[in-house]
């Protein structure tokens, strides 16, 4: 017999490829429940509230795992002395989003999922990147970065939005690439490296 907890992460499972393969707005919370194997719509309200509920649940449920990753990663960089280098700072941001990738291979849906969640409901996940526990890694490293940039504070601020959009976006097309056949996870180390050194070329450019 399944339990609460089960359920639960099925649903979070079912919702998060759901809306990496179709979009946030093309899927009802009635098509999830149902994909999920529940008859009633209830299991979502029950589980999550609303839409937003599940979106937070997919976040925390990827995100807990990834940050304590993450965190591991800075501190290591923060023993070598390498606290302040752009690139090691960004291959804390990028190796967890690939590593995600590698460990579940066909099944890895979340990078895209991310990536439709940016477009579709922006304000809602830069709210979560500030505020929620499981973000405090990111914090401090786009704090960092940050700091290192050339220009206004608009402008940073700007070209940090940039660097978001493009590394979640980028990993998201690897991700889809791989589940349909136009890339191999023998490919993953060298598409990480490239996009790291991408990166690193948009926060060290100096403006004209």
């Amino acid at each position: 017999m399944s339990t609460p907890e089960g359920t639960r992460e099925r649903l979070i499972l079912t919702a998060e490829q759901l809306f990496a393969r179709k979009g946030i707005e093309s899927v009802s919370l009635r098509e999830i429940a149902r994909t999920a194997g529940q008859k009633n719509v209830a299991a979502m309200q029950y589980h999550f509230g609303d839409r937003e509920g599940l979106f937070t649940a997919i976040l925390e449920f990827r995100m807990s795992q990834i940050d304590s990753y993450r965190t591991s990663l800075l501190q290591a960089c923060d023993a070598d002395g390498k606290g302040e280098d752009v690139a090691a700072l960004l291959r804390c941001l990028v190796v967890p989003l690939v590593e995600h990738i590698r460990q579940a291979g066909l099944d890895s849906h979340y990078i895209e999922f991310l990536a439709r969640l940016q477009v579709s409901y922006p304000e809602f996940l830069a709210e979560a990147s500030l505020t929620r526990p499981w973000q405090a890694s990111v914090k401090t490293i786009s704090a960092r970065i940050h700091a290192g940039m050339s220009g206004t504070d608009e402008q940073r601020n700007q070209r940090q939005l940039m660097l978001g959009v493009c590394m979640i976006h980028s990993v998201a097309a690897f991700e889809r690439g791989l589940r349909e056949g136009r890339h191999d996870l023998s490919e993953l180390e060298s598409f990480k490296d490239n996009l790291i050194a991408g990166l690193c070329g948009m926060v060290t450019a100096q403006l004209l």
